[in-house]
C-alpha cells in the first residue's frame, strides 16, 4: 500500500464519521502562544472560509499524520468549499501553516499531481501508531475485516477463515493488523482485523487478550474537550469524577413522570475509550467535541437519534454525543470505562425512548 505523502505550505493565499475522529494536534492558539513564549516572530496572513468570513493562519513547522479513515483536502478552510482529494487513515502530512477556525494548510501530491489546500486539525495526529510489516501469515482464528481498526468506526468489509493465508502490512497499536487478502470472489482487498486473529507467536505479548482490560484499554491522550452538548444534563443531576483517565458519571434514572416518546427496538452495544473500540487515536473525545462519560454519553446514528438527544435505555438516561461509522440505524453503543465492562455487558437488544 502506497502512501500519500503531503506537505503544509506558507504563502498567498491560495485556491486545501465519520466517522468520529479523535486528532491530538496544537492548534492556532497554543502555536502562536509557544512562538510568543520563545520570543519568536509570528508569521501570519489571512484568507476566508468560504462563507465570507476572515481566518488567520500562522507559520508552523511539523511532520502530523491523518487520524480518519477518509479525510478531505479542500479549496479554502472551510467544508462548504470545493473538495480537491481524499487521504487516509496514516498518511503523512508535514505543516507548516495552521488557521484560527481548526483547520490546517496543506500540499498533497495524489496520483503524481500536486494538491494544495485545507484539511481540519481534528482529522490529524502528531504520531503514527501504524507500523509497517511485511509477513506472510496464517490466519488462526475466523474474523471479520474492517476498513478501519477500531469496532466503533470500523465496518465489515469482508472475512477470512481459520488458515487462510494472508500478508500483514501493517500493525496498528500492536492490537490490529492491517492485512491484504482475498474476497471470496477472488479479488484481493485490504482490511483491518484483531493482531491476535493471526498466527504471530512472536507477538504473542501483544495481541488483544493482553491488554489490561480493567483500567483503560488503548493509547489516551489527555483532553479536557468542551462542546456543545457538554451541559446536556444539569451539574446537579450527574456527579462526575476521573478514574485512570475516564470520565466516570453517576447513572440518572429516568423520573416516574417524564414525557418519553418510544422509538423502537435498538441493537445496544457498548464502547471504551481504547484502540480496540476506538481505533489508534482514542483520546475520549467525542464527535460533538465533549469528552465522553460514562453512564452519560452514547454514540449514534445522528441522522435517526439527533445530537444532543436524551434518550432512556432500561430506565437510565443517556445523552447522544458521539457516533461512529459503523454505529447506523437502529444501533446505539453506549460509553463504558473499561473494555473489560463492554464485553461483560455485551450486545442485546431493547427499547429505546427519547426524553421529551
Amino acid at each position: 500500500m502506497k502512501k500519500k505523502v503531503c506537505a503544509i505550505l506558507v504563502g498567498t493565499v491560495l485556491i486545501c464519521q465519520t466517522a468520529s475522529v479523535y486528532g491530538a494536534v496544537q492548534d492556532y492558539q497554543a502555536v502562536t502562544k509557544a512562538d510568543k513564549e520563545d520570543n519568536k516572530t509570528i508569521q501570519t496572513f489571512q484568507t476566508e472560509d468560504g462563507d465570507g468570513n476572515a481566518v488567520t493562519v500562522a507559520a508552523v513547522q511539523d511532520t502530523l499524520y491523518v487520524t480518519a479513515k477518509d479525510a478531505g483536502i479542500y479549496s479554502k478552510p472551510g467544508e462548504d468549499t470545493e473538495k480537491l482529494a481524499d487521504v487516509s487513515l496514516g498518511d503523512e502530512l508535514i505543516r507548516s501553516a495552521v488557521c484560527d477556525n481548526g483547520w490546517s494548510k496543506v500540499s498533497c501530491e495524489v496520483d503524481e499531481n500536486q494538491i494544495i489546500g485545507y484539511i481540519q486539525n481534528q482529522m490529524l495526529s502528531d504520531t503514527d501508531q501504524i507500523e509497517p510489516a511485511n509477513k506472510e501469515v496464517e490466519v488462526k482464528s475466523d474474523a471479520t475485516v474492517l476498513d478501519y481498526p477500531g469496532r466503533k468506526d470500523g465496518e465489515v468489509i469482508g472475512e477470512v477463515l481459520e488458515l487462510d493465508q494472508v500478508k500483514q502490512t501493517g500493525t496498528v497499536n500492536k492490537v490490529w493488523s492491517r492485512i491484504e487478502y482475498q474476497n471470496a470472489d477472488g479479488t484481493d482487498a485490504v482490511g483491518y482485523i484483531p493482531t491476535s486473529c493471526l498466527n504471530l507467536p512472536e507477538t504473542a505479548e501483544t495481541e488483544e487478550d493482553t491488554i489490561d482490560k480493567d483500567k483503560d484499554a488503548g493509547t489516551l491522550h489527555e483532553s479536557k474537550g468542551k462542546g456543545v452538548f457538554a451541559d446536556a444534563l444539569e451539574e446537579d443531576e450527574q456527579k462526575v469524577t476521573e478514574e485512570n483517565g475516564v470520565q466516570v458519571g453517576t447513572p440518572i434514572a429516568a423520573s416516574s413522570d417524564a414525557n418519553l416518546v418510544d422509538l423502537g427496538v435498538f441493537k445496544i452495544t457498548h464502547y471504551c475509550p481504547c484502540s480496540i473500540c476506538c481505533g489508534p487515536y482514542a483520546n475520549g473525545i467525542t464527535s460533538t467535541g465533549v469528552t465522553a462519560t460514562t453512564n452519560h454519553t452514547i454514540a449514534v446514528d445522528p441522522s435517526v437519534i439527533p445530537y444532543g438527544s436524551k434518550v432512556v435505555i432500561n430506565g437510565q438516561v443517556y445523552v447522544a454525543e458521539d457516533c461512529g461509522g459503523a454505529i447506523k440505524n437502529k444501533r446505539i453503543d453506549i460509553y463504558v470505562a473499561t473494555h473489560a465492562e463492554g464485553e461483560a455487558k455485551g450486545t442485546y437488544d431493547t427499547e429505546v425512548y427519547l426524553l421529551k
